[in-house]
């Protein structure tokens, strides 16, 4: 073999290093696809944007009265949207009583007594428990899993941790089941 095609060789040779060695980096560096080429990347859901969500709030008023809530929505997002709330008010008293609400079709049910009653939604929604929900959920939008518990005093002076938050669990219809 004469000089010149040794050159060419080794010329061919590097060139073929360098377009392989660009293919694994696009593979590998961008997490495989090819660096863009029309892949989506995964949904990274928050408290803001899950679609069911559980979470657990001990709240001590500014008064100093502790009181634990436990909450569970499903269906966010949408006009179905099931929510329930066990709430443990004084935990002094040690009583607990749930509330189960269903937008879709606007009926909530409480139980105080260790049975469940028809109540009213505009109040158990409207008033009392979809605007806590929300006010934790628009404080905290952007909390990811992963992200420990949250701690702050709203502007009432209340004290909040919210722990135990678990984002999009597969909730059990009967947990939203009056029975």
């Amino acid at each position: 073999m004469n000089k010149n095609t040794m050159y060419i060789l080794v010329a061919v040779l590097i060139i073929v290093i360098v377009i392989a060695g660009v293919v694994i980096y696009m593979y590998v560096g961008t997490g495989g696809g090819g660096g863009g080429g029309g892949e989506t990347p995964a949904t990274v859901y928050t408290m803001g944007n899950a679609t069911s969500l559980e979470y657990t709030v001990n709240l001590t008023t500014a008064s100093a009265e502790p009181g634990i809530y436990m909450f569970a929505g499903k269906g966010l997002g949408t006009a179905d949207i099931w929510l329930r709330v066990d709430a443990n008010p004084d935990v002094s008293v040690g009583t607990t009583y749930s509330t189960i609400m269903y937008a879709g079709n606007q009926t909530s049910w409480t139980n105080a007594t260790g049975t469940w009653e028809v109540s009213d939604f505009a109040t158990d929604w409207g008033t009392t428990w979809s605007p806590s929900w929300s006010s934790y959920i628009d404080h905290n939008a952007s909390w990811m899993t992963g992200d420990g518990d949250i701690s702050y005093s709203d502007s009432s002076g209340n004290d909040i941790l919210i722990y135990n938050i678990v984002i999009n669990p597969t909730l059990s219809d009967s947990l939203f089941t009056p029975s």
